[in-house]
């Protein structure tokens, strides 16, 4: 009986210490899935677009937590020619893992995530088109 407890508390211990499987763990870290993603964001970004020039972008965009939203407002300067575009529908989907798709109006992202959902760090998957940026949740 001496033995079986003293291989148990070895075995506790040892369990203690033992690695745990931290690429498991961060591979489910948006377990809330789309709704993770909730809230107003400031979105900001630069790139090129392929025969035509420098792009930036900012914007503030509307996250609805559902796999919707709603580019409220945003401003883009492409080649030095600013354009405004205001209430561009939005869908998303989140996965477990913080990674996602999104598509606002004709345009499509892939993104990653922040556990807590305050930041998104995209890149737009248009062909002809590479720019990237953040997103960072207003305060309420």
């Amino acid at each position: 009986m001496k033995k079986f407890i003293t291989s148990l508390a070895l075995a506790v211990i040892t369990a203690g210490f033992a690695p745990r499987d931290l690429k498991a763990e961060s591979l489910n870290q948006c377990f809330r899935g789309n709704a993770i993603m909730s809230g107003a964001y400031v979105a900001s970004g630069t790139g090129t677009i392929a025969g035509v020039g420098p792009i930036s972008t900012v914007g503030l965009i509307i996250y609805n937590g559902d796999g919707t939203g709603m580019a409220v407002s945003s401003t883009s300067s492409v080649n030095g020619t600013a354009m405004t575009s205001n209430n561009v529908p939005a869908t998303f989907t989140v996965n477990s893992d913080c990674t996602g798709t999104k598509t606002i109006g004709a345009t499509h992202f892939n993104f990653v995530i922040t556990p807590d959902g305050e930041t998104i760090t995209w890149i737009v998957t248009n062909n002809g088109v590479t720019m990237m940026g953040t997103g960072v949740r207003l305060r309420q």
